[in-house]
């Protein structure tokens, strides 16, 4: 099967200025509703939206007041969830199913999944796992002085106040866990997979006319939008090898699968520290002295193989 460089041609421009164009309105349109909805039907309604934008100024604020209104704050937690789901669904989910419905030239790959298409998915995991962790401890290393400070500043409250989602979402409960693989593994696997993979790569493809210019440009956006300062350099690389999957094996599927994998391995990993299974240090040791050498291995074998088609 042809990759994405050899679709069918066109005004490749306008579809990219109207992608945009959906995905803001129904970005706008999936925000509102919900927040409606909260302040209105909700007992708190209101003070929880407002407490909502109160952990998005000072994201510490969640930190005081798990402890001093807590029903309150469990309550806002939960709206939270919703936000977030209905965030997915009007951000990446929506538009994309819009846009393959009603334009037949964007086309979206799949093929039938089998038992080689996911041992096939085991070295790009490896070499996600352990070439990500390098880059997280090679951008704590470096910094990021070279960007101006208020990128900076706005970069770091938005990834602490992420991080202080994710934090509050996973509990010791296993329903909890399992809520939130749905919300925070499956969801963003296959709505990202379909608008970044699926529509934004094969549009930039066409319109730089070169495989790796198309993947590098959605692999910016897609860490950008992470809004993880940290994290940045690991999600783009992240991003880069789900782009190699799509254009080397052409079937979405693969993609979700191993987007959902990444994903749940981090939700895992945050629920056994909250039940004391393993220690937060350990994990890390783990994790450098562990998953970094067989990504690093994976990786050099992955070129060895299939030179800078890496994957």
């Amino acid at each position: 099967m042809k990759n994405s460089l050899y679709i069918t041609t066109g005004p490749y421009i306008k579809y990219l200025l109207l992608v945009i164009l959906i995905t803001l309105l129904s970005m706008t349109l999936f925000q509102i509703i919900p927040i409606l909805v909260i302040s209105l039907f909700h007992e708190n309604g209101g003070y929880i939206i407002a407490n909502i934008a109160a952990y998005h100024s000072d994201p510490f604020l969640m930190d005081e007041h798990v402890n001093t209104i807590p029903d309150v704050f469990n309550s806002t937690v939960n709206s939270l969830k919703i936000l977030t789901l209905f965030s997915q669904i009007g951000t990446f989910l929506f538009p994309s199913l819009f846009i393959f419905w009603r334009f037949k030239n964007i086309p979206l790959y799949v093929n039938k999944m089998d038992k080689k298409g996911i041992f096939y998915l085991i070295i790009p995991f490896l070499i996600l796992l352990g070439f990500s962790q390098l880059l997280v401890q090679f951008s704590l290393y470096i910094g990021y002085d070279f960007f101006p400070n208020t990128i900076v500043t706005y970069l770091e409250k938005e990834q602490l106040f992420n991080t202080k989602i994710q934090d509050y979402f996973v509990t010791k409960s296993v329903i909890d866990l399992l809520i939130n693989v749905g919300l925070m593994a499956i969801l963003p696997a296959i709505a990202e997979e379909l608008f970044f993979r699926g529509i934004l790569q094969p549009l930039f493809i066409r319109l730089t006319k070169k495989k790796w210019w198309g993947i590098l440009i959605t692999s910016v956006i897609f860490s950008l939008l992470h809004f993880q300062i940290d994290h940045l350099l690991a999600i783009l690389f992240a991003s880069v090898i789900l782009g190699l999957v799509y254009e080397n094996k052409m079937n979405i599927y693969l993609n979700m699968l191993l987007h959902f994998a990444f994903n749940t391995f981090s939700l895992l990993s945050l629920f056994l520290i909250k039940n004391d299974v393993i220690k937060e240090d350990n994990l890390e040791f783990i994790l450098n002295y562990g998953l970094i050498p067989v990504g690093l291995i994976g990786l050099m074998l992955s070129i060895k193989r299939n030179g800078w088609n890496l994957i």
